[in-house]
């Protein structure tokens, strides 16, 4: 099942979930980290070039992400959800959307603007497509320097609902975004309504 339902994630919302989640944790954020420890030289290089590149596809897919949402039905949250928990679930979601603009947008310009190269997978250098302006890009690089923490805490948040509905709820939330191979067998999901994930059905 390709799209998405009222009450499940279809395959292509799945494997953007994971795929982005796995380029920003795995790879993004060591990369950026380590790079950024490195004295100059080749290798300090080479991981510069591949944050860049790893960010402008987290950004394509970002973009593919949103379209994709905008088209499709969202499945429900828990009738019996509390009303703070459902808020807090669809700005923690909103939030981590804009971060995933805002990250490689701020990295972007603050690269740009500070006369370094944004290479585009070997067809151009995406950074001749702004000026050079020392101090905005100053300016975009503390954006982008302290706009992780924030991506840090979003993303913890998100990854406690989502423990906090596969071991405290068990309501079946956490379930519906994992790949069909990796669901547990047995159990009904619902969502929806206050029934519980595997409970007994009368």
């Amino acid at each position: 099942m390709k799209q998405n339902t009222r009450t499940q994630w279809g395959q292509v919302s799945i494997a953007l979930h994971w795929t982005v989640a796995a380029l920003i944790l795995l790879v993004q954020v060591p990369v950026g980290l380590i790079m950024v420890s490195l004295s100059q030289g080749t290798l300090q290089n080479v991981l510069f070039t591949s944050h860049k590149l790893i960010g402008i596809v987290i950004f394509l897919l970002a973009l593919f992400r949103l379209g994709w949402r905008l088209t499709q039905p969202v499945p429900s949250l828990p009738a019996d959800l509390p009303g703070w928990q459902a808020t807090s679930a669809r700005v923690t979601h909103a939030l981590l959307y804009i971060l995933l603009f805002w990250m490689p947008l701020t990295g972007f310009l603050y690269t740009a603007l500070g006369g370094y190269p944004v290479p585009f997978f070997g067809l151009g250098d995406l950074g001749k497509l702004v000026p050079d302006n020392k101090p905005a890009a100053e300016l975009f690089e503390a954006m982008h320097i302290y706009s992780q923490f924030i991506l840090y805490a979003v993303a913890a948040l998100h990854v406690a609902g989502a423990l906090h509905h596969r071991f405290q709820r068990q309501d079946g939330v956490f379930e519906r975004m994992l790949p069909p191979a990796a669901r547990p067998s047995g159990g009904t999901r619902v969502t929806g309504e206050p029934a519980r994930y595997g409970a007994s059905r009368r």
